[in-house]
C-alpha cells in the first residue's frame, strides 16, 4: 500500500494557518484588509487580552450574500481575482482566499454579514475548521468577524505567544500602518473595553499623520512627490533631526500595501546620506504607486514583501523624491518673531556652484593655535534628539515649519569656546556651532555640487599602494568606476597599485588616504542602492580639509564661515549626520540657574 495520502481539509487549513496566522496581529491584518477591500468607511477593532481571548472587527462595507458568506470560509474562495491575468495585476489587498479559512481553522470563529439592500443577514459559526451553525440573523449592513481563543486547538502555537502588551503592540503597529495608508477611513481600536485609538476620517495624509504622530512632529514633515513614466513616489519625510534608533518608523507602501522591502528601505535611507549618523534611521512615510502588472505581490505568505519588475528605476525615484523633500526642509529661523531677521531664503542665495568658495575658507588665517590644555570632546548624545526628545520636549533644533530660514551670519558673535565652538547670540537664546562640523558640511556640499565626471588631476609623484588581498580585490572591482570620477589607478604587481591621478576637487588630500578610506566605505555600503564612490571620498576629503577643533579663529574668519553656512542647503548636520549646531533658549538657561 502506498505511503502518500491526501491530507484532510481541516489539517490543510491548520497548515495554511501556520503560514498566514503567525500571531494575533496577523489575523487582525487580514481582517482589516478584508474590510478595506469591501469598501468600508468605518472600521472598529476590539480586543480582549491582546487578541488572545478575542478579536472583533466590525465594518460598514459592502457585506456579503449568504451564499458568499459560506464560500468565504472555504479555501481559495475569493471575489478579488478570476484568472491568471488578474493574479499578475492584483489591485486589492487580499486575493488568495486563505485568510478566513486559516483563521477559522485555529479559533472559534463567527461571521455575521448583511448587504445594504438586504432585509436580513447571515451568521456563520466555525470551531477549529468545523462548521457548527449557519442561520439567518438581524444585523447592520456590513460585516462583523469575531475570533475567540486563537490557537485553542494548537497548544504548541499558543504557548509561543508573547505577553499581552507585546501582542497588543504588534496589533497596534498593523492598525497604524493601515490607518496611514487609508486616511479616508475612520479607524477605532479598543482593548479590554478601553479605547486606545480613534482616528476619524482625514482630508489628507498630513492630517492623518497629525492624528497618529502628534501635531508637533506632523507640522515638521515635508511632503514630496516625484513622477516618472513608470512610478509615482509621494509621501512625507521628516528632517534629519527627527531620527530614530530603529527602522520601524520608516514606512513604505507599494500600491497602498504596507511592505517591508529591504531595497526600498535602503533607497529612503540613501536619501538621508550625510544627514544621519550611522545607526540612526529617519521618520518617513513613502508611497510607491506603480502599475500592478509591474509588481509581484504573491511572493510571501503574509504579502509583506513584493518583487518589482524595474527595481532600479523605482529605487532612484524614491531616493530623488525623498531627497527633494529634505532639500526643501532647510532649518528655520532661530527667532520666533518673523521680523527678527530680514528674509533670506535659499532662492535668493547664489547656488554653491556659483559661489566663490575656496577649499581653504580662511585664506588669511595663521597657523593653527595650540590645542587647549583640556580637550573637551562634545557629547552628541546630549545634543542629538532621541526618539522622545524631538516629540515630547522642546527640541534644540528649530521648527522647520517656520517660513524664515536660518541666518547665522546676522547673529551677534559672542566668541569662541575651547577653540572648538562658536557662540552666537540669538533673540531667544544662545547658539553653539561646532566649527569643524560646520566647515566640513560647507566643503562637502561644495565638492558634491561639482561635476563628477571631470578630468583627474595628475600627481607630481605617483603614489604606490600596498594593499591587503581583500582590499586589492575590492579595488580591482572598482577601478573602472573610480576612473569615471577622475582617478587613474593601475596594477603594480601582486596586491600593489599605483595612483597617477585623483579627482581635481580632491587634489589636496593624500591619494593613499583617499583610496583606503574609499575601500573601507565601499566594504560597508556597496550593497546600498545608489552607493556613490565620490560621496564616500568627498566625506573623507571634507573631514581632513575642514578647520580643526583647537584652532583659534579670527572674527572675520568666523563671519566668513557663517556666511557660507547660510548658503548650505543641509546646514543642520555634518556629512556624517552629527549635529553641527545647538541652541540653548533663555528658558533653558534660566532653568540651569533655578530662575524659573
Amino acid at each position: 500500500m502506498g505511503k502518500i495520502t491526501i491530507l484532510p481539509d481541516t489539517l490543510c487549513n491548520q497548515i495554511a494557518a501556520g503560514e498566514v496566522v503567525e500571531r494575533p496581529a496577523a489575523a487582525v491584518k487580514e481582517l482589516l484588509e478584508n474590510s478595506i477591500d469591501a469598501g468600508a468607511r468605518r472600521v472598529s477593532l476590539s480586543l480582549l487580552q491582546g487578541g488572545r481571548r478575542e478579536i472583533r472587527v466590525v465594518d460598514d462595507g459592502s457585506g456579503m450574500h449568504p451564499d458568499d458568506a459560506l464560500l468565504a470560509v472555504e479555501r481559495h474562495a475569493t471575489s478579488k481575482i478570476r484568472s491568471v491575468e488578474d493574479l499578475q495585476a492584483v489591485s486589492s489587498l487580499g486575493f488568495r482566499g486563505e485568510a478566513l479559512p486559516s483563521i477559522a481553522a485555529v479559533s472559534r470563529f463567527e461571521l455575521a454579514t448583511r448587504e445594504p439592500d438586504a432585509v436580513s443577514g447571515v451568521i456563520v459559526r466555525i470551531e477549529g475548521g468545523i462548521l457548527r451553525d449557519v442561520r439567518e440573523t438581524g444585523c447592520p449592513p456590513g460585516t462583523m468577524v469575531t475570533v475567540r481563543d486563537l490557537f485553542y486547538n494548537i497548544p504548541a502555537r499558543r504557548k509561543f505567544l508573547r505577553s499581552v502588551d507585546t501582542e497588543l503592540a504588534h496589533i497596534n503597529d498593523q492598525l497604524l500602518r493601515l490607518a496611514i495608508a487609508r486616511p479616508d477611513i475612520h479607524f477605532q481600536l479598543h482593548h479590554d473595553e478601553r479605547r486606545i485609538h480613534d482616528f476619524p476620517r482625514a482630508r489628507a495624509l498630513e492630517h492623518r499623520a497629525a492624528q497618529i504622530l502628534g501635531p508637533d512632529v506632523a507640522k515638521r514633515l515635508r511632503p514630496f512627490s516625484h513622477r516618472t513614466p513608470v512610478v509615482h513616489v509621494h509621501g512625507l519625510a521628516a528632517p534629519a533631526d527627527i531620527q530614530r534608533a530603529g527602522s520601524q518608523h520608516l514606512i513604505v507602501f507599494v500600491n497602498g500595501r504596507a511592505v517591508w522591502d529591504r531595497v526600498l528601505n535602503r533607497a529612503v535611507t540613501a536619501a538621508y546620506e550625510s544627514l544621519l549618523p550611522r545607526g540612526r534611521f529617519p521618520l518617513a512615510i513613502v508611497f510607491v504607486d506603480i502599475e500592478p502588472e509591474l509588481v509581484d505581490v504573491n511572493v510571501h505568505p503574509t504579502k509583506k514583501e513584493v518583487r518589482l519588475r524595474n527595481p532600479g528605476e523605482t529605487v532612484d525615484a524614491v531616493r530623488i523624491a525623498v531627497r527633494g523633500a529634505l532639500c526643501a526642509s532647510r532649518p528655520a529661523a532661530l527667532s520666533s518673531p518673523a521680523q527678527a531677521f530680514p528674509r533670506r531664503g535659499i532662492e535668493s542665495a547664489p547656488h554653491l556652484n556659483e559661489t566663490q568658495l575656496s577649499m581653504d575658507v580662511f585664506p588669511q588665517a595663521s597657523a593653527a593655535a595650540a590645542a587647549p590644555s583640556v580637550r573637551f570632546q562634545p557629547s552628541f548624545d546630549d545634543v542629538l534628539p532621541s526618539a522622545a526628545t524631538a516629540e515630547d520636549t522642546g527640541s534644540p533644533l528649530p521648527d522647520s515649519g517656520s517660513r524664515e530660514p536660518v541666518s547665522f551670519a546676522r547673529l551677534p558673535l559672542v566668541g569662541q569656546v575651547a577653540n572648538m565652538y562658536i557662540l552666537l547670540e540669538a533673540p531667544d537664546g544662545l547658539v553653539i556651532i561646532d566649527q569643524h562640523a560646520a566647515h566640513e558640511r560647507i566643503l562637502f556640499d561644495r565638492l558634491t555640487s561639482s561635476p563628477s565626471r571631470e578630468p583627474g588631476q595628475r600627481l607630481l609623484k605617483s603614489a604606490v599602494l600596498d594593499l591587503m588581498p581583500r582590499e586589492a580585490a575590492a579595488l580591482r572591482r572598482w577601478t573602472g568606476r573610480l576612473k569615471d570620477i577622475g582617478f587613474d589607478i593601475e596594477p603594480f604587481g601582486g596586491d600593489s597599485f599605483v595612483v597617477h591621478a585623483v579627482p581635481s576637487a580632491l587634489g589636496s588630500c593624500p591619494p593613499d588616504l583617499l583610496v583606503r578610506e574609499f575601500l573601507a566605505s565601499a566594504h560597508e555600503d556597496e550593497n546600498a542602492p545608489s552607493f556613490e564612490p565620490l560621496t564616500a571620498l568627498v566625506k573623507t576629503a571634507a573631514c581632513h580639509q575642514a578647520v580643526r577643533a583647537g584652532r583659534r579663529m579670527k572674527p572675520d574668519e568666523i563671519r566668513h564661515l557663517l556666511e557660507q553656512l547660510d548658503l548650505t542647503p543641509f546646514g543642520s548636520t555634518c556629512p556624517h549626520g552629527r549635529p553641527l549646531w545647538h541652541k540653548l533658549t533663555h528658558a533653558e538657561i534660566a532653568r540651569m540657574f533655578h530662575r524659573t
